[in-house]
């Protein structure tokens, strides 16, 4: 009972982050962003090291406080989560929405960023195992302060 639970509530909580996307769509804010396209971002150092750490940390930090308003998910959830892999949005995806919505410059300074989420990866759930459940890819950016997390995919 307590895996059904926990499905039900991880799919609730998904469903929650992409109407709040929807309804931002609405109002003239692209689908998947949290506030709109980043404005002004900052052109990316040449070697994903010297940043990665940043972009991680500043991910991981948004995941504990933003996301977890936006998905309205229980801190619990969030637990354990860990970052697999930084990209940057060019190579990880080379057209598509954020090109078209954001434009050329948002898109060569964006970094993709996916995180795992454990306690949402229930292997024995009684309905099937959910690939998508318990990785989420946040799209940040540099800004002037510090790092954006502008968006989910």
């Amino acid at each position: 009972m307590r895996r059904i639970a926990a499905c039900l509530f991880a799919l609730l909580a998904l469903a929650a982050v992409s109407a709040t996307a929807a309804a931002s769509f609405n109002r003239g804010v692209p689908v998947g962003t949290f506030h709109g396209c980043p404005r002004d971002p900052r052109p990316l150092p040449p070697h994903l090291p010297s940043y990665e750490l940043g972009v991680r940390t500043a991910v991981l930090r948004f995941v504990r406080t933003g996301f977890l308003r936006f998905a309205q998910t229980p801190r619990s959830q969030l637990v354990g989560a860990r970052v697999l892999k930084v990209l940057l949005v060019r190579q990880w995806l080379p057209s598509g929405w954020i090109k078209q919505e954001c434009g050329l410059t948002v898109w060569r300074r964006s970094i993709a960023v996916a995180v795992y989420f454990p306690r949402l990866d229930k292997p024995h759930n009684p309905i099937g195992h959910c690939n998508a459940c318990a990785v989420l890819t946040f799209i940040a950016a540099r800004t002037i302060g510090d790092w954006t997390v502008w968006a989910r995919y």
